[in-house]
């Protein structure tokens, strides 16, 4: 059986995923829908990183394989869980879903270190693109749609090293129950399997 991880986003607590984690369900996936407290993200990405990586330990077996979907903030959060907590030896691949990789001229209207560190040209924004190395090998996808009103400029969610896709959800959230996302999430929960 498949496991994937959902990564809320900021001010969220999973509520988002309910279409898609039925969805990965009726796939035959085991979905795992943490909550990062405190959502708001005020004590910073690091920290809800850890939390992430604790929760990951504490639900999953130490050998096991999963693949790591994260939405907005959640990419972010993901990200730093998989390069620079050691989360990638156990990550067969990753979805990054209207992730601000560039950040977000939203996040200035938001306060706390998280906010902070989503803005363009963050230090930890940095540090990640510094360190995109360690993700080499592992299967990356990233979708944005032009209409995004969270992610400011919505080509900030595109990632170089990724398989990128555009969709046309009309608005940020709609992208988890977007038809092209899912079905590029599908394929390659099925691709995984062939060679696991």
């Amino acid at each position: 059986m498949m496991n994937v991880v959902l990564v809320h986003g900021i001010l969220d607590d999973g509520g988002d995923f309910k279409k898609m984690a039925e969805f990965l369900q009726d796939l035959g996936c085991k979905v795992f829908l943490p909550s990062l407290k405190p959502s708001s993200a005020i004590l910073g990405i690091e920290d809800l990183a850890i939390k992430l990586k604790e929760y990951i330990q504490e639900n999953l077996e130490a050998n096991d394989k999963f693949t790591l979907v994260g939405f907005s903030m959640g990419c972010i959060v993901s990200r730093y869980y998989l390069q620079i907590l050691g989360g990638v030896k156990n990550c067969s691949s990753f979805h990054a879903v209207s992730g601000p990789h560039k950040g977000s001229f939203l996040a200035y209207l938001f306060f706390g270190r998280g906010a902070k560190e989503l803005r363009p040209g963050s230090v930890l924004l940095e540090k990640l693109k510094d360190t995109e190395y360690i993700l080499e090998g592992l299967s990356l996808y990233s979708y944005r749609t032009p209409f995004d009103q969270m992610i400011l400029p919505s080509k900030s969610s595109h990632w170089p090293i990724a398989k990128n896709h555009v969709a046309y959800a009309p608005i940020h959230s709609l992208m988890l129950r977007d038809k092209t996302v899912l079905s590029v999430i599908e394929n390659a929960v099925k691709a995984s399997r062939l060679y696991s």
